[in-house]
């Protein structure tokens, strides 16, 4: 019985485990359930039983057994679980706050639109309010005043060219750094290229659209189980200032991504943000017309207002185009688990968008390139996300969809899976040199970097 008894628990771990890795969640807790108050694999079995019930987003069963089971991450489990019932109920999905909703816009001292209710900050903006759902021990007052007016910066630039003129003291620089992790497979190949310390941390819309946060939240758990990472999610309504401005839901600007953790820099001692963003918007600009980025107006205002909050802004991989990023991910063993596609539902990719067509068409995933929205953006000039959507056409062997691309599909474009080396110079140590060493291993550099200093397509549309 002596000898029985281990390798009976380790066959019976195993067993659990391997339901639980299959994504089969019922028969993982069936089974686990049965050994959650024994002394051998107790508590094994109880991390799996919580999990599962969190898998299928049964909240108030996570809550329940966290009671019965205390633990440190359980307790965890059980916040975010608190929390996800507080915005399925609406209560985080309230247009205004609770008891400073009679606040109006201050317009002489931008920063005195920030405010603090509970575990949500609120800003207030001439239109309305806007939130986030910050950590529990958070203080929105202990937020150096140069952090807030870069979040305001990046929110309501656009529109209120007063916030690049607010005056802060200082911040001093702090020790670690943070990647603005979507999920995707830019912001995939960004995490595997940066330090194995780097935060993940991930925006949620905290409304209802068309996007699904599926696919991200499940690759989480993977990071999580495989990689030993958590990646801490914030959920926010600010997507929704562009609507109010007649534009679709989304980023107010391109460093809004990183909202979530300009707010919390001290509240994580951030040195530097990074941000997922290849070749295709650093050195080309919209996809099809190369720049020198470095010396664009973009590259520098941003650089230096993030400098100006102590903040590094970093974009590890401005040197490696979205074909680079995809042969990144695919020596990844998360690649099963890394998905682009923004309407996913459950654990499966819709298949018919633009993103699935760039994306998962050359991770040799299955795709409709006949839906309606593909046709309707291969056939639309000027292409978008021209670059890699030539690639891609070239990688899937579709040039027959596109007769009118001849001319564009003439020559191969393997080189655009290749690192541009230039783009090193871009990246502040220390991460530079671990970014490099990493770059090297997974790709090679162009060997006629002209190749993408030439680019110029449909030149006869503005860039």
């Amino acid at each position: 019985m002596v000898v029985i008894g281990p390798v009976m628990a380790a066959w019976t771990r195993w067993k659990i485990r391997r339901l639980y890795n299959r994504s089969n969640w019922v028969d993982a807790h069936d089974l686990a359930k049965l050994h959650v108050n024994r002394k051998i694999n107790g508590e094994f079995a109880q991390d799996i039983v919580i999990r599962c019930f969190w898998n299928q987003g049964k909240w108030n069963e996570v809550i329940k057994f966290a009671n019965k089971y205390p633990s440190e991450q359980h307790e965890k489990l059980a916040k975010r679980s608190a929390k996800k019932i507080a915005m399925q109920s609406g209560l985080e999905r309230e247009s205004v706050p609770r008891s400073i909703s009679h606040l109006v816009w201050n317009e002489e001292n931008l920063l005195d639109n920030w405010y603090q209710e509970d575990h949500l900050v609120w800003m207030r903006h001439p239109w309305g309010w806007t939130h986030w759902v910050m950590p529990d021990d958070f203080t929105l007052s202990d937020v150096h005043p140069s952090l807030l007016s870069l979040a305001t910066n990046v929110l309501l630039k656009p529109w209120i060219p007063e916030t690049v003129n607010i005056e802060t003291p200082e911040r001093e620089v702090g020790s670690k750094l943070a990647l603005a992790f979507s999920g995707g497979v830019d912001s995939a190949a960004a995490a595997m290229l940066l330090p194995d310390d780097t935060i993940l941390a991930y925006h949620e819309r905290s409304f209802p659209s068309l996007l699904s946060h599926d696919l991200p939240l499940r690759l989480f758990k993977q990071i999580e189980m495989r990689w030993n990472r958590n990646v801490m999610i914030i959920p926010s309504n600010h997507e929704k200032i562009r609507t109010i401005h007649g534009k679709q839901v989304g980023f107010s600007t391109d460093y809004a991504a990183g909202v979530h953790l300009i707010l919390m820099a001290d509240y994580l001692d951030l040195s530097g943000i990074a941000f997922g963003t290849p070749i295709d918007n650093t050195w080309l600009q919209k996809g099809r017309k190369y720049r020198d980025f470095k010396d664009t107006w973009h590259w520098n205002y941003w650089r230096e207002s993030f400098a100006k909050a102590g903040l590094h802004l970093v974009i590890p991989i401005n040197h490696i185009s979205e074909a680079g990023a995809l042969k990144i991910c695919q020596q990844s063993d998360l690649i099963d688990e890394i998905n682009s596609c923004l309407r996913g539902d459950g654990d499966e990719y819709c298949g018919q968008c633009w993103k699935c067509f760039h994306k998962n068409g050359p991770l040799g995933r299955k795709i409709d390139p006949h839906s309606k929205e593909i046709q309707i953006l291969l056939n639309k000039m000027p292409l978008r996300t021209a670059q890699h959507a030539l690639w891609a056409i070239q990688k899937l062997n579709l040039e027959h969809l596109v007769p009118h691309l001849s001319d564009e599909l003439k020559s191969p474009l393997d080189w655009w899976e290749e690192a541009y080396r230039p783009g090193l110079e871009l990246i502040q140590q220390p991460w530079r040199d671990i970014v490099q060493e990493r770059t090297e291993k997974w790709l090679p550099y162009m060997q006629d970097e002209k190749m993408l200093q030439c680019v110029n397509l449909f030149p006869q549309y503005p860039v």
